[in-house]
């Protein structure tokens, strides 16, 4: 697939606004103005298989962005949110074609840098990120235009999503929403659907086993210290993970099932010490702290080839963390695995896991296995 004669060059320019999703932020920002510029390198899959030719021979690659936000303003302060610059992989896909014109979707992901994070003392209003290296998400639903053998133009509507998982404080995030315009050349004329007899497909059951974890911060040090960060390097926290489920494979791309997830959180004593402050140590002699916490999910997988993205929507079936109220009873999971067939079978994958479908709770890393039956 990675040849000349595939070689896409792409040039982009995103205009949108930085989305003020709670009261906090919208107390500290008074203009969200946002110009994203990107130069992308793709390669599209040429091939004769069935996952290359039922979606149409998406486009694979890599791009740099550069995300300005000089034109964005904050309340009583004269310094700008700076720039991000962002590396990051893609997936473009044509969902839908007739003759020249298609619609499809584009799916991003990497990591970004920030210029100007959050400091206490020269910039403490800018809330959305402590933390230089962060973590990127993007996309958008395309519409595009052949004009030829070589050239296409697109526009399109969509989000870019900046976060450091809650690993430094402060962390509200970065959401831009807005759209794009692109150009972009083709090495190569149009890709033709080469004639294929599809090998016949029958459904099946399949497991998954795996574990992992990751880092954060707890906001709760931050309302214990009143606020006063001071450029202070809170705790880091470990958080932990296995996870199990049964999955039926409907068809080559798509998957879905049922799973069990344990959760293990090592450290407490920021929780308990949090509500004692705020609602008095009478109210928390009655509640409990427990390191684990278990749910059950629906989980489901978008395949193409060895690559899947995860989606997963789970409910706590036992979970005593005194009074957590930024979260409930559901649980989200989004991210990506690649399987390593040769390898036993095994996966490496990274997710994201929320609560309330927009407070991202902290950034996973996984390995498992999988198999049949």
């Amino acid at each position: 697939m990675i040849s000349k004669r595939n070689m896409t060059l792409e040039a982009r320019w995103f205009q949108g606004e930085l989305k003020k999703h709670d009261a906090h932020l919208r107390s500290v920002l008074q203009k969200g103005t946002v110009g994203v510029y990107d130069f992308r390198i793709g390669f599209v899959d040429a091939d004769s298989s069935c996952f290359s030719v039922g979606s149409r021979h998406p486009v694979f690659g890599v791009g740099f962005a550069a995300v300005d936000y000089s034109r964005a303003l904050m309340i009583d302060e004269p310094r700008s949110l700076g720039n991000i610059y962002s590396l990051y992989g893609y997936i473009d896909r044509t969902l839908f074609q007739f003759k020249s014109i298609g619609f499809g979707y584009d799916l991003e992901s990497g990591v970004a840098y920030n210029t100007d994070p959050y400091d206490s003392v020269r910039s403490p209003n800018k809330i959305m990120s402590s933390s230089a290296f962060m973590i990127y998400v993007g996309l958008g639903l395309k519409l595009k235009h052949r004009l030829s053998e070589h050239w296409e133009i697109g526009v399109s509507a969509g989000a870019k999503h900046y976060s450091n998982g809650k690993y430094g404080i402060w962390n509200k995030g970065m959401n831009n929403l807005g759209g794009d315009v692109s150009l972009r050349y083709y090495f190569s004329p149009p890709v033709k659907d080469r004639p294929r007899t599809p090998s016949p497909f029958e459904r099946y059951f399949y497991w998954h086993l795996f574990a992992g974890g990751g880092l954060q911060t707890y906001l709760e040090d931050l309302i214990l210290d009143n606020f006063k960060a001071r450029n202070k390097k809170y705790p880091v926290y470990g958080k932990y993970f296995i996870s199990g489920d049964v999955l039926v494979r409907l068809s080559r791309r798509y998957g879905c099932g049922l799973g069990l997830d344990l959760f293990y959180v090592p450290s407490l004593g920021s929780f308990k010490k949090l509500d004692e402050y705020q609602h008095g140590k009478e109210v928390v002699a009655g509640l409990r702290y427990e390191h684990f916490s278990a749910g059950i999910a629906i989980n489901q997988e978008l395949y193409y080839k060895r690559f899947a993205i995860t989606a997963s929507l789970g409910y706590y079936l036992y979970r005593k963390l005194g009074l957590r109220e930024n979260e409930n009873s559901l649980y989200q999971r989004f991210g990506y695995r690649y399987y390593f067939p040769r390898l036993h079978h095994l996966f490496v994958g990274y997710s994201i896991k929320a609560h309330y479908f927009h407070d991202a709770e902290y950034f996973e890393f996984s390995i498992g296995k999988t198999g049949g039956f």
